[in-house]
């Protein structure tokens, strides 16, 4: 075997130099962090999707409750506005969370003998979010 070729074989058998070992590390917890990343804001969207979730509910259930009424309740009397005496609420309706529900009932609105009732539910996570219902109410007398 030549000198030459003892030497390249040499070579080849060195193994990586430091260079490329930072190289490759530096590469590697690139890529980590960018999971990481991405971890952290699928996490708070999710949280995101579940608290609007638990919004519609609140909204959706104070809604049925109010049309369950008798037409002459209280909770439905024209050109008022009302504050749920729960507040803050939690996401199953009960006292003690971070949800806030209001709701408006309007008179003769779209028509003479309805009533449109607006159920709004806010609530605050890193920013304030909104989200609003409406529905009508039938009258028990035309107008109302």
């Amino acid at each position: 075997m030549s000198s030459a070729r003892r030497r390249s074989a040499r070579h080849g058998a060195r193994g990586f130099s430091l260079l490329e070992a930072v190289a490759a590390t530096s590469f590697l917890a690139l890529a980590l962090m960018a999971f990481a990343a991405n971890t952290i804001s699928l996490t708070h969207n999710e949280k995101s999707a579940d608290s609007t979730s638990a919004a519609h509910a609140l909204a959706q259930q104070k809604l049925e409750q109010l049309r369950s009424l008798e037409l002459d309740a209280p909770q439905l009397a024209p050109n008022t506005s009302y504050v749920d005496p729960a507040n803050p609420l939690q996401a199953d309706g009960t006292a003690g969370g971070t949800f806030t529900r209001r709701w408006v009932v309007s008179a003769n609105d779209p028509a003479p003998g309805l009533r449109t009732v607006s159920v709004t539910v806010t609530w605050r996570d890193t920013r304030l979010h909104t989200t609003t219902l409406a529905s009508y109410v039938r009258c028990s007398a035309i107008p109302c």
